[in-house]
């Protein structure tokens, strides 16, 4: 099963940005550091390659899991390749000056030999096209949401529907949100067409169901108004639709 050490250490990155704190440095009322357009450029082409991965590694599965190795091998060595980059061209900001990212490349590489090393697992079978189709319309609802929530995560009129969470509750919202920002879901997903089908795809399919109904949930317990339309209109329907379409697949018969 090293495809799926392969996607985990893709998703390893957004799960430890979701998990470990943030990085505050306050607000400057002068004028702060900005990082050069080449810093900006190398940064940001190597943190979207990196958040891509996941979702490269699981088409190739889906779609040409006899490539697999090949592929995943390739994705994951760009991905390596670009994060080195990031120790050659600082990254000058209010924070100070960053020197490569560790993370990116660690996870990289651990990829890469995972998908070296699927040479060695059993020879996979090929996957019915109507079940790949399925877990390619999961990974195109999550992310298009990705996609659709980057674009309006700062737009207030755009970003829809807010709860009035308070507490604990908007706590745990805020951290939901940040996941998000980071592609946690989109690395879900991708977690759930390598597998496939069994309880461990459905599982990750039912993940997808936290971002879904966490913000109405919440707002039902702890009673606090909508602030919109109503509780349906709190609700990400693309996570809901994912996860029914992910559930729905992951019962058929196992794919070696």
């Amino acid at each position: 099963m090293f495809r799926v050490l392969a996607v985990l250490a893709a998703v390893a990155p957004a799960v430890l940005a979701s998990v470990l704190p943030g990085e505050s440095c306050g607000y400057f009322g002068y004028a702060t550091p900005e990082p050069s357009a080449l810093a900006v450029l190398v940064h940001s082409v190597s943190a979207w390659a990196a958040r891509l991965l996941p979702v490269v590694l699981a088409s190739a599965w889906l779609w040409l899991p006899r490539r697999f190795p090949v592929l995943g091998a390739a994705a994951s060595g760009v991905v390596l390749l670009l994060g080195g980059v990031t120790f050659v061209v600082p990254y000058t900001s209010v924070c100070g000056t960053t020197r490569g990212v560790w993370v990116t490349v660690v996870t990289a590489a651990v990829a890469t030999a995972a998908c070296v090393l699927a040479r060695r697992d059993a020879a996979p079978r090929p996957i019915p096209p109507a079940v790949a189709a399925a877990w390619t319309a999961v990974l195109a609802l999550v992310c298009g949401r990705y996609v659709s929530y980057l674009l309006t995560r700062d737009d207030a009129d755009a970003a829809g529907c807010f709860a009035d969470l308070k507490g604990a509750w908007a706590l745990w919202w805020m951290r939901l949100d940040d996941a998000e920002a980071y592609g946690l879901w989109v690395g879900v997903a991708a977690l759930g067409c390598v597998l496939v089908t069994g309880w461990a795809a459905r599982a990750a399919a039912v993940a997808l169901l936290v971002p879904a109904l966490y913000v109405p949930a919440a707002t039902l317990l702890s009673g606090v108004s909508p602030g919109c339309s109503g509780l349906p209109a709190l609700v990400v329907w693309p996570y809901v639709a994912a996860a029914a379409v992910g559930v729905l697949t992951g019962t058929r018969r196992a794919v070696s």
